[in-house]
């Protein structure tokens, strides 16, 4: 195998480890949207929060172990979610224009919690420690154990996701709503009680992104706002409210960052995503699916 074949396969490989984390997020912005047409402005933040949470529990507890940290920051995120719901956005929910309301309302919301951030932990940049230190070279290519963690957690919960949607009462009612909102309050959807869950499942699947993704970047106040455009872009492309499209975009525009960042330079990286937004916005604004999938 030459060089270049080599090479490519590396970018691939790099691409699709990414791919795994940007559909986890994907997925949660999919979710609040798929049932409620309302984008969460404050999701990056939430990422940022999670990634926070386990930084503390490290600082504060040197026996700490991400089992552990997994454990106790999901649930939080989740309450945390659920909590936002009901204090900011409920109140919202039932007013003219509501949509618009909520996205200025989570907005605001995001500059908070990016202000607090930055009283609680400083402006300096923290990190997590690694997952695992090892590396592993499979057929000449080089992977990090701690990639490989993250892959398959990544899969593990996309499965999950997967089989919650289709298996279980809320994960169906999630559904229901998304495709007739009005005709599943009159079948006896409780619909209050499913946007509460969808906004605290969402914000733990951007939580546990958060945690995934720290260990190979730093933490700042500002940090999720990277990730957040990343994952704006992907379910946009990808159909507003598919999850089939989310993980189908966040695959393709994570490998190709990765030839991009490798190709032209880690600077070109955002003017890419820049460029695949308005390619959306100007020839697919529906994108892929544009539909529940």
């Amino acid at each position: 195998m030459d060089i270049w074949t080599q090479q490519i396969i590396q970018l691939i490989i790099s691409g699709v480890i990414t791919a795994s984390v940007y559909a986890i997020m994907g997925i949660g912005l999919s979710l609040i949207y798929g049932i409620s047409r309302v984008f969460n402005f404050a999701y990056g933040s939430f990422f940022t929060w999670g990634a926070y949470f386990a930084w503390a529990l490290f600082s504060l507890f040197h026996w700490m172990n991400y089992a552990i940290v997994f454990l106790a920051v999901i649930p939080a995120m989740f309450f945390l979610g659920i909590a936002t719901e009901v204090v900011v956005v409920r109140s919202l929910r039932w007013r003219p224009n509501w949509q618009v309301t909520t996205m200025m309302v989570t907005l605001g919301l995001a500059f908070f919690m990016d202000n607090m951030a930055f009283v609680t932990f400083g402006p300096m940049a923290k990190s997590l420690p690694p997952i695992f230190g090892a590396h592993l070279n499979p057929f000449g290519f080089t992977l990090s154990v701690q990639d490989l963690a993250i892959l398959i957690v990544g899969i593990s919960i996309m499965i999950t996701f997967g089989l919650f949607l289709s298996r279980t009462r809320l994960g169906i009612s999630m559904q229901a709503i998304s495709q007739d909102m009005t005709g599943s309050e009159i079948v006896g959807i409780p619909i209050r009680r499913v946007f509460s869950y969808s906004f605290g499942i969402s914000t733990a699947l951007v939580g546990m992104s958060g945690i995934l993704l720290a260990p190979r970047y730093f933490i700042s106040p500002l940090g999720g706002w990277g990730p957040f455009f990343r994952v704006f872009v992907i379910v946009a492309f990808g159909g507003l409210g598919s999850i089939k499209g989310t993980l189908y975009a966040a695959l393709m525009l994570a490998i190709f960052e990765s030839f991009v960042g490798w190709g032209l330079g880690a600077s070109w990286v955002m003017p890419f995503w820049f460029l695949v937004f308005l390619g959306v916005l100007a020839f697919r604004p529906r994108g892929l699916l544009g539909t529940w999938g």
